[in-house]
Formats: C-alpha cells, sequence, structure tokens
C-alpha cells in the first residue's frame, strides 16, 4: 500500500471520533509496520487519550520502528493528557505521516520539530482537502480564536 492509501484508513479511523470529542479534533491514527497495520485509534472523549496514543497502545511493542499515519500534527504540549509527539518518540517509531499541520497556538510546528529533532523522519500534506473538512470545525474555532486574539 502507498502512502496515500494509508492515510485515507487513518481519515476512516478518524471519523469514528466525529461529534465525540469536545472542543477536540476528530483525529485518526494507524501505525503500520512491515506493511501491516498493528494498531489504530481516534481520539477519545474530551479529556481522553489522542488519536496517537489510542493508536500506539494497539500496536504495543509492535509500535518500534513503525510509521504512524495520523490526520493532524501530534499535539506537543500539556494539557488534559501529555504530548502526543513525545508519546511517539518514547514508542520508538521512526516515521511519521501527517495530513495536515496543526494551526493551534500550542502546537503549530512544535510536534513536527520534536519528532524532528528525536531522528523521526516525518512528511507532511496527505489528503489535506478531505482531512480539511473532516476537522472544520476545529479549524474553524482556531482561527476564530486567533482572530479574537485568542479568546
Amino acid at each position: 500500500m502507498t502512502d496515500l492509501e494509508y492515510m485515507l484508513i487513518a481519515i476512516e479511523e478518524g471519523r469514528k471520533a466525529q461529534g465525540k470529542t469536545g472542543t477536540n479534533p476528530p483525529v485518526g491514527a494507524i501505525v503500520v509496520k512491515d506493511g501491516e497495520i498493528v494498531g489504530r485509534g481516534h481520539t477519545s472523549h474530551l479529556g481522553g487519550p489522542h488519536a496517537e496514543v489510542n493508536a500506539l497502545a494497539d500496536a504495543g511493542e509492535k509500535a518500534v520502528g513503525a510509521t504512524v499515519y495520523c490526520t493532524l500534527e501530534p499535539c506537543a504540549h500539556y494539557g488534559r493528557t501529555g504530548p502526543c509527539c513525545v508519546a511517539l518518540t518514547d514508542a520508538g517509531v521512526t516515521r511519521v505521516v501527517i495530513g495536515i499541520g496543526d494551526p493551534y497556538e500550542q502546537v503549530n510546528g512544535k510536534g513536527m520539530d520534536h519528532l524532528r529533532d528525536h531522528g523521526v523522519e516525518v512528511s507532511l500534506g496527505y489528503c489535506e482537502d478531505l482531512i480539511r473538512e473532516d476537522l472544520k470545525d476545529f479549524l474553524d474555532r482556531v482561527k476564530r480564536e486567533k482572530s479574537n486574539g485568542g479568546k
């Protein structure tokens, strides 16, 4: 399978979370090792684990040396949960394929920077139109907050 085909599967995984995540975006993630999907996850209810953490938990030890496909850039800040970018590097993944970057001020490139700084190969820009449509509510809210000075 190609990166595009795997990202389409991650998108389908994210759609399982639509309407169930509160203010968090309904992200999907899959873990692929040796051409096999070994983990799947999507964003939990508000305050619960994010897609990447759920996919890593599903993959277990198979995440070491794997590629993770996620629809939105992994978060890079502490809130109700820890940063997904740290969970990915701690799990030993070697590559992360990201659909779109996260415009949220506390992330906005920091997740990708963390991954690269820890030796993880990062690819960005897959199925952007589909993902932007799926994450429209989240992206619109972030845009409004930016234009209102973060409120």
